[in-house]
């Protein structure tokens, strides 16, 4: 003659009441606007890519040295390292697989991940980038540390770059984070209803 209702239904009203309301067409037009953004950036890191490799590789065809070569074969190892990651994490984020609000939703929800995941590779990849830089600068020109570490290049591309960059992508992950919790909220609303 337990007169009290459940808590688990309590719960369940208190959150169909409280819910925002669901904005479908806002969030396919975000979903829409999130795809050709994703299209114009991978068609600009894509000519940045093919510029800067034409850019060194003719470096290397003017200069003739075993260094240039070297510096543009490794410019082309680390792109073929890069290129490979970054569309395997990107694998499943381009466009939902229909016009559903689940499908956009799911869509949302792995870009959410994939860019929790991209912040710390993207770190890792910038800080190999530049420590292999820096050996390979100091296995062929020689030079003191203290002086490879303190030249203009490494206190733009290191000592500032790197806070910046590592700042930059841990903000962004952690505004990924706030609202890949709203999306799976919704999500698990929407499998409620």
């Amino acid at each position: 003659m337990n007169s009290r209702p459940d808590l688990g239904e309590l719960r369940q009203q208190w959150h169909r009441q409280h819910a925002a309301p669901l904005d479908v067409g806002a969030l396919h037009s975000q979903v829409q606007a999130e795809s050709r953004a994703q299209s114009r950036a991978l068609l600009i890191t894509v000519l940045l890519t093919a510029a800067v490799l034409c850019v060194v590789f003719a470096r290397a065809l003017l200069l003739r040295t075993p260094t240039a070569w070297f510096g543009a074969l490794w410019t082309l190892l680390f792109a073929a390292v890069v290129w490979p990651v970054s569309l395997w994490l990107a694998r499943g984020t381009r466009r939902p697989r229909d016009e559903s609000t689940t499908a956009h939703i799911e869509v949302s929800i792995r870009r959410c991940r994939a860019a929790l995941i991209m912040a710390p590779v993207g770190i890792v990849l910038y800080l190999a980038g530049l420590t292999s830089t820096l050996l390979m600068r100091q296995r062929l020109f020689g030079g003191e540390w203290s002086e490879l570490l303190f030249s203009t290049p490494m206190i733009i591309t290191g000592w500032i770059g790197v806070p910046l960059y590592a700042g930059g992508l841990l903000w962004y992950a952690r505004r990924q984070r706030q609202r890949l919790k709203v999306l799976e909220t919704l999500q698990r609303q929407l499998g409620e209803g």
